[in-house]
């Protein structure tokens, strides 16, 4: 069984983000060319309903790779985070903690 620990998450976060960026900017390309085919058959009588709807793929797919790469930069930068430095920082107040609570047991102030 795999265990998920904070490494392992951001790391398959930054892999299926990546993913469906190249997903969905594959989609814009085609949706792109076939659009390019159509204006040039609508030169010839070609179908204005089609190109819209393309227009609007293309659009939707280009909010979607913007939201992507934001999520992207959100995740690099809490992959910057240095974990094992935050967990020092944690331990340590951990430990003021405890001493502070052993210091008034030691002074007999707890009651």
């Amino acid at each position: 069984m795999t265990q998920y620990t904070p490494e392992n998450r951001l790391a398959k976060t930054a892999d299926l983000l990546f993913s469906l960026h190249r997903s969905i900017e594959r989609l814009r390309q085609e949706a792109e060319q076939m659009l390019e085919r159509l204006a040039c058959d609508e030169d010839e009588g070609g179908s204005t309903p089609r190109i819209a709807k393309l227009e609007s793929l293309i659009r939707d797919s280009q909010k979607v790779e913007k939201t992507l790469v934001e999520q992207s930069e959100q995740h690099q930068a809490a992959a910057g985070l240095d974990l094992d430095a935050a967990r020092d920082e944690i331990e340590g107040r951990l430990a003021r903690l405890r001493a502070s609570f052993d210091a008034e047991d030691v002074s007999g102030s707890a009651q």
